[in-house]
């Protein structure tokens, strides 16, 4: 069975990220959003998001490349491939983008691509992904509401009251400036606990970078310490991806400074190398593969088993569409514990609109793992049309 084509769809929308004032929700990137589709010439085809910079990476999708290896596009490294040979086919892309490529955007398409041929090699089978992967020990998984922080700690208990009415029993509030006013930053967070209760998981991420008066940087070290000073009194299941991407090695010493605290992170990390070094050496307690990011499914199986040597906890980064759901809720099916799923409920109208049929949350505060063969979410093919532009 061998690549016929693989196409990037670049959508365009209206919405910007945010919390923004007076509006119920906040935002996830509702300006651009990439999808991308595998064809074979038996017909069956794999689509995927990836949160990247989506006007980039539809050129490294199907561009033109040069004729060194090491600088070729994704397209035309691909055509003519068996599409069942999922895993050569990621270290042959490796090798084919590597003068450009091995992290960053180069990265984010080979995982949406690998995504797209683990569903082409399930369909092939005439199973589901899960199935594909070694067969799911679960049907459904907790799922936590994930989302931006809001101004004020009356609209932060707000947003937590609406999740608890929905039936969400955990829920993660992150970036917004968190983690540079030690007293605005407890007062939300108090009022969150206070909605929340005891029995309720909340999970921070403030984030590794803040943007102050209108420029980037990293927090110093005195911010840090009085960030997880106040976070420490609201006792949170974990806190996310606070350390630079290039030193996850200060988790190890946070870590030791605030033993009672959790650390999560990896949604930063890509391939098996960066993520394995981060779990098995650097004090996290929660490691978290995007699996548009870290090279899809293909690395998070390695991921995964390298977590469960080291006793680490794998919950997978999925901020975006329900087709990283999706994939989420397949992987995470499969592992011997999987305690929870993100559940990105800030989706923008692209986000939403991309699949016929959105994942919902039960009462039980549970999401089901798609049935049917291969990924078990259909893309709506006529919002894609309707939304696209061209590189």
């Amino acid at each position: 069975m061998r690549i016929t084509d693989v196409t990037p769809f670049l959508l365009r929308g209206t919405q910007t990220y945010g919390a923004h004032a007076g509006e119920t929700e906040a935002t996830d990137q509702g300006d651009w959003l990439l999808v991308v589709r595998v064809r074979t010439d038996e017909g069956l085809e794999g689509w995927s998001d990836v949160e990247t910079m989506g006007p980039v990476a539809a050129r490294v999708l199907q561009g033109s490349g040069m004729g060194a290896l090491g600088f070729r596009t994704i397209h035309e490294q691909l055509l003519g491939r068996d599409a069942t040979e999922v895993e050569a086919i990621w270290d042959e892309l490796y090798v084919a983008t590597a003068y450009y490529g091995r992290r960053g955007v180069a990265m984010h398409c080979m995982s949406a691509v690998d995504n797209c041929l683990w569903s082409i090699r399930a369909q092939a089978a005439g199973v589901s992904v899960a199935q594909a992967l070694g067969g799911r020990r679960r049907d459904r998984l907790p799922a936590y509401a994930s989302t931006l922080f809001r101004p004020t700690p009356e609209e932060n208990a707000a947003a937590a009251r609406r999740y608890l009415d929905l039936g969400f029993t955990g829920m993660k509030f992150g970036w917004g400036g968190f983690g540079i006013d030690p007293s605005a930053d407890r007062d939300n967070l108090v009022a969150l606990r206070e909605t929340l209760g005891p029995d309720r998981a909340l999970m921070i991420d403030p984030g590794w970078y803040v943007e102050d008066g209108g420029r980037p940087r990293v927090r110093t070290t005195a911010e840090t310490t009085a960030m997880l000073e106040t976070l420490s009194d609201v006792r949170p299941y974990w806190v996310e991806d606070i350390v630079h991407p290039e030193c996850t090695e200060e988790y190890a010493v946070l870590a030791a400074e605030f033993p009672h605290l959790r650390f999560a992170a990896g949604e930063q990390q890509a391939t098996a190398w960066e993520l394995r070094r981060l779990v098995r050496d650097h004090g996290i307690a929660v490691v978290q593969p995007d699996l548009s990011r870290c090279g899809g499914l293909t690395v998070a199986r390695i991921v995964a088993a390298d977590a469960r040597a080291a006793g680490v906890e794998i919950v997978t980064h999925s901020w975006l569409s329900d087709l990283l759901h999706a994939y989420s809720l397949h992987f995470l099916s499969t592992l011997p514990q999987a305690r929870w799923v993100e559940f990105n409920v800030a989706q923008s109208e692209l986000s939403a609109g991309v699949v016929k049929k959105s994942l919902t949350l039960a009462d039980d505060g549970t999401v089901a793992v798609p049935d049917g063969t291969g990924l078990g979410v259909e893309v709506d093919v006529a919002f894609v049309e309707a939304h696209v532009v061209a590189p």
